[in-house]
């Protein structure tokens, strides 16, 4: 609060900017969005320094805290459309089927209780009512667009109304919204690693690499990188060649389903759409059985180093 104070000296309120301000006073974005403080995010800290006095709409605390769910953005599309809801852009009250699903992906990873049904006009209804709110996504997409540096490119082998795109990061609330399996009438529960798309025969693969609490060198990987290409997986408890939910993956050569994998290190990650994947060779074992899969695309040298069994 006190370095804010110091720095909003002699300047007018268009030059008391978020991305200015972190870049000026050397300071992380998670030091504006700590899930430590009380009441977090730009606007709240604007206000404890004095530099707000209007009237605090119903969503603004609430929101200072959930911005910190849109940190790990990296492509600039999605960045596009934070300001363009902090420029009140008409045309989103009226989106094209691949922006409803991008707001949809937004409004669920923004108000994240399962009670919270809307579609991306209602959480538009709600930026106006918080328009404090509103003002600090667009400075926050500023400071994004600073890191955004994903190649634009379509994640191949889903829906073209799918807004996710090859070695984008997303949370599971974000692919789920974007494949269209939580919309604005629902939000069903999910418990397993995988999400079966039967009218497209399409598997969603979550993969979570480090599933033990206590983090330690002797972890026996299950799921790991074994090269840019190749990646083992291993299935869950319940699978085995012999059972219907193994012969999805056996059979997979003639039988028309396809997978998409998404692999994150942590639970306290986001996922990477890594793409489409083929079984490569025969599983091994049963309940769960181990297989490897081949990536239609490789897997980029930074990712490959965490996402390898030789990761630190």
């Amino acid at each position: 609060m006190g370095e804010l104070a110091a720095f909003a000296q002699g300047r007018n309120r268009s030059q008391i900017r978020l991305s200015r301000f972190l870049s000026e006073q050397c300071l992380e974005v998670d030091d504006i969005y700590s899930s430590t403080r009380q009441r977090a995010g730009w606007t709240a800290l604007r206000r404890a320094a004095g530099l707000e006095s209007g009237e605090e709409g119903p969503d603004e605390a609430y929101l200072g805290k959930r911005f910190a769910a849109l940190l790990h953005i990296t492509d600039g599309e999605r960045v596009a459309l934070l300001r363009r809801i902090a420029q009140r852009d008409p045309a989103l009250r009226a989106p094209d089927p691949r922006s409803a699903r991008q707001l949809q992906m937004l409004a669920y990873q923004l108000f994240g209780k399962s009670t919270d049904l809307m579609d991306g006009n209602g959480m538009l209804d709600r930026f106006d009512a918080s328009p404090l709110a509103r003002e600090e996504l667009g400075e926050l997409a500023d400071w994004l667009d600073l890191t955004a540096d994903l190649e634009p490119e379509p994640l191949p082998g889903v829906p073209a109304d799918w807004p996710l795109l090859l070695h984008g990061h997303y949370t599971r609330a974000e692919i789920l919204s974007a494949a269209g399996f939580w919309h604005a009438q629902a939000r069903p529960s999910m418990f397993e690693g995988k999400l079966g798309i039967k009218a497209l025969r399409l598997q969603l693969l979550f993969v979570t690499l480090d599933k033990k609490e206590g983090f330690h060198e002797r972890i026996a990987y299950h799921d790991y990188a074994i090269s840019p290409e190749l990646f083992h997986w291993q299935s869950q408890n319940n699978a085995a060649p012999d059972t219907a939910s193994g012969r999805i993956y056996t059979q997979s050569a003639s039988n028309g389903w396809r997978f998409q994998l998404f692999v994150r290190e942590t639970t306290e990650h986001p996922f990477v759409a890594l793409g489409p994947a083929v079984l490569e060779g025969e599983p091994v074992g049963a309940r769960p059985m181990s297989m490897v899969w081949r990536l239609e695309r490789a897997i980029p040298l930074a990712l490959f180093r965490r996402f390898s069994v030789l990761r630190n």
